[in-house]
């Protein structure tokens, strides 16, 4: 049986993701561990401490040529905003992401819970595009969005719950 994770990372090179970042999170640590032993000599990855030095990064690896994605929380989406709104929107520069959606049923600390509820809200104020991925199988719709808000040069946010990672091994 393929891990959530494994499926993730097929789907995302699959949709031509070539260049990824990340910033720390529990529920997307497999998914860490997985960029750091990819063997594939045509991604790069970068861990970085911030959202928007992300966003940054992610920009000039698209103007460069390169298929850029960032994992993170959904609550780094607000952290995020001004770079999204100011940078992505403004340059029309199309970047993949993939949140871990705190806050969202099967959340144990319950400071997450409020921007849980209002990511969905958040994005579509900023103009992000929002595919919800409850399970592996909703992945099957991801590469289609992920052309889609490429072709249209905007960015696109994948928002996996807790439900998305079960059964993935930790």
């Amino acid at each position: 049986m393929i891990t959530p994770t494994e499926a993730l990372w097929r789907c995302l090179r699959e949709a031509q993701a070539d260049f990824f970042v990340s910033v720390p999170c529990k529920l997307l640590a497999n998914m860490i561990v997985r960029l750091l032993t990819a063997r594939d000599e045509n991604v790069i990855y970068t861990p970085v401490s911030r959202e928007e030095e992300g966003i940054g990064l992610m920009a000039g690896a698209w103007l460069a040529g390169r298929t850029p994605a960032m994992f993170m929380q959904n609550s780094g989406f607000g952290n995020s905003v001004n770079a999204i709104l100011s940078l992505l929107h403004f340059y029309r520069i199309p970047v993949l992401l993939v949140m871990s959606h705190r806050g969202s049923p099967g959340e144990p600390i319950e400071a997450q819970r409020p921007m849980g509820e209002a990511i969905r809200g958040l994005m579509a104020a900023a103009g992000v595009a929002c595919l919800e991925v409850s399970g592996v199988s909703d992945l099957a719709g991801a590469p289609q969005a992920i052309a889609s808000a490429r072709a249209e040069r905007r960015p696109l946010g994948l928002l996996l719950p807790f439900s998305f990672w079960e059964g993935d091994a930790a």
